[in-house]
């Protein structure tokens, strides 16, 4: 992950939050990290009169960054599409966005439309794979506990202040119902910790069961 710079080549500059954190839209993904990293290239035959070359410099806004490849964040108006490009070093300009037929198409189309979208100056359409609602909620919760922790609270601290919020007495602690769930949230921190926030960029696609087979 790197932060851009508004010229074809840059250093690896981090804008960050007040916490040291970069900020989202600082942030370039891979296209192993996320199916929603397009990638470009030239086609040199038209399929369409109506197909569109897409010069870099239309994108004054656009950030690029040259590494091994060129990669560019489009910014859009709800979020930034992330580019990486297969073009030489040194062009300026594509034709076509590859969308390998693997089990992350829907998620890579949608990227796609919404880059098309943006491109033509229209308004982003509904997201396609968004995290439920409900999902978003427990994962939420899951990071709230494992902050907890960290910062030293007790099982039983963790339990008054996200789940109860109402005081636990120590006697009654041990045969709490709510002491298995502080466990259980805090094992799915941990595996969220560990890397399993990984699949979440890959929803509704599993990231795990892509890599059994």
């Amino acid at each position: 992950m790197v932060r851009p710079t508004s010229s074809l080549v840059g250093a690896r500059d981090f804008t960050v939050t007040g916490d040291g954190l970069p900020l989202a839209d600082s942030i370039v993904w891979t296209e192993q990290a996320s199916p929603r990293v397009l990638r470009a290239t030239q086609i040199r035959s038209s399929v369409s009169p109506s197909q569109q070359t897409v010069q870099l410099s239309r994108g004054s806004s656009a950030a690029v960054w040259q590494a091994d490849e060129l990669h560019i964040l489009w910014p859009a108006s709800a979020g930034t599409n992330n580019l990486v490009t297969d073009i030489r070093s040194g062009a300026t300009e594509f034709n076509a966005i590859v969308l390998p037929l693997d089990a992350a198409f829907e998620t890579r189309l949608d990227a796609a439309r919404q880059f098309w979208r943006a491109l033509n100056g229209r308004p982003p359409a509904p997201a396609y794979g968004s995290l439920p609602k409900q999902t978003k909620t427990r994962h939420i919760l899951n990071l709230r506990a494992h902050d907890a922790r960290r910062a030293g609270a007790t099982y039983r601290e963790i339990a008054e202040v996200l789940l109860s919020r109402e005081s636990i007495a120590p006697r009654d602690w041990r045969d709490h119902h709510l002491r298995h769930k502080v466990r259980a949230i805090l094992r799915r921190a941990d595996r969220l910790a560990a890397g399993g926030y990984r699949d979440l960029l890959f929803y509704p696609h599993s990231r795990s069961r892509k890599a059994d087979h």
